[in-house]
């Protein structure tokens, strides 16, 4: 009986060996085959792939996500302190991270990150972060400030993932008591230099930015007495006039690679979208609504599309047309009867901010084009004049508080609504910002 069931185990032991030899010799056939081998390449290209995205990926210093705090969220929200040896640099770095969405300071002991930020010589400053894995780097600025600021981009960069907006520019229409009589300013975004480029004692308004940063265009009454559009060159702190045709000269806004301007002129009798190359040739008129108004006119992120305000259909709501102009498109945003001040998100193209009445005010909502709904993004006071920080998620937009204007940074996905500046500051408003390069 056990020689039996030993050649039984050996008879078993033996097919089982000659089915291993089979399948072995079936997949060297198989390894030959050319259709087989493209498909092994494949995959083994894939697998490097995965593993290159995935070494990126560590560059991010993953702390976890704070369940109390981002509940259903898509982004992150992290707790983090915020130290240095100089007091004022550690001010000003908790103004900045209290700007952004993601990010709530806390004591040392019960944060997630550690951010520290100490001098590193003329105008450089060396970061520590704490917290996943220890990172440093230091980093330099035209400016201290501007130094620390990087360095808190920086920061943001390795937490989460996105672009930090702590050293962008801010130009916007300022007076002291909220009168009539405005200027053109620019300063940081913790307010620590700031510069009036104006000083007519007229209303000078609706300010924004060329790509690069060094001119502003804006509406003023300077010189002529009336509405027309002038041109300041931040480098040279010259001003000229780029449109004063009769009738109003309003808007100004730069395509995305600052060869053209849209603007809104009256010239032909009311208020249409032009545009211009950057020189002041080659003025346009785009279009022709003899019994509507048109306002605000900017440029699509690659700058083939225009999008504007249009009370074509008795009361405003945003269109969109071809840059060289042609059939006007409205957006069915569905969310108020009177929709202004669109502004086109350059990091999603899908997302436009725009200014929407809402009960005995305005608020501020985003339309995104892919998903065709609009969805209200600030809260409390009346709202408006939205624009895009660079990170594609924080807007800054103007609050009212009776005849003053208060400048707010807004987290269109954690709905955080932070001020930029103290109430005592003045009145601000028609915000634009810029993000310089290095």
């Amino acid at each position: 009986m056990r020689n039996f069931l030993r050649l039984r185990r050996l008879a078993k032991f033996l097919r089982r060996r000659a089915k291993r030899e089979k399948r072995v010799e079936k997949r060297a056939d198989l390894w030959d085959c050319p259709t087989i081998m493209i498909g092994r390449v494949f995959a083994l290209l894939f697998a490097t792939a995965c593993a290159v995205c995935a070494n990126a990926q560590s560059d991010i210093l993953d702390a976890g996500y704070v369940a109390g705090d981002s509940g259903q969220l898509n982004v992150p929200v992290y707790r983090i302190a915020v130290t240095s040896p100089s007091q004022e640099m550690e001010t000003l770095a908790k103004r900045a991270f209290n700007l952004h969405g993601s990010y709530k300071i806390y004591r040392p002991a019960d944060a997630q990150f550690v951010f520290d930020f100490a001098p590193a010589g003329e105008n450089s400053v060396k970061l520590s972060i704490k917290g996943g894995r220890v990172y440093e780097q230091t980093v330099s600025g035209s400016s201290s400030l501007d130094a620390l600021m990087r360095a808190c981009d920086v920061a943001v960069q390795k937490t989460i993932g996105t672009p930090g907006f702590f050293a962008g520019t801010i130009v916007f229409s300022y007076s002291k008591n909220g009168g009539d009589n405005t200027e053109i300013c620019v300063s940081d975004m913790v307010f620590q230099k700031t510069r009036r480029l104006t000083g007519d004692n007229k209303a000078s308004l609706m300010p924004h930015f060329s790509p690069s940063g060094n001119k502003v265009m804006y509406t003023g009454y300077y010189r002529s007495g009336f509405m027309d559009l002038y041109e300041i060159n931040l480098l040279s702190n010259t001003r000229r006039t780029f449109a004063s045709f009769k009738g109003s000269n309003t808007g100004g806004a730069f395509s995305p690679d600052g060869s053209k301007v849209a603007m809104i002129l009256s010239t032909s009798g009311n208020p249409e979208v032009w545009i211009a190359n950057a020189d002041r040739t080659g003025f346009k008129r785009i279009t022709r609504t003899p019994n509507a108004v048109e306002s605000s006119a900017s440029f699509s992120p690659d700058g083939t599309k225009l999008i504007f305000a249009s009370d074509d259909r008795t009361k405003p709501q945003i269109y969109v047309c071809p840059v060289g102009g042609g059939k006007m498109t409205r957006l069915p945003t569905n969310v108020s009867g009177y929709c202004s001040e669109p502004t086109w998100n350059k990091v999603n193209p899908n997302l436009i901010a725009f200014t929407g009445a809402s009960g005995k005010g305005f608020q501020v909502f985003v339309y995104d084009m892919a998903a065709h709904k609009s969805k209200c993004v600030s809260s409390g006071a009346s709202t408006s004049s939205p624009v895009w920080l660079n990170d594609g998620r924080h807007l800054i937009c103007a609050k009212a508080f009776g005849k003053m204007r208060r400048l707010y940074v807004i987290d269109t996905e954690t709905g955080s609504q932070k001020p930029l500046h103290s109430a005592e500051y003045g009145s601000l408003k028609e915000p634009d910002f810029v993000y310089k390069a290095n």
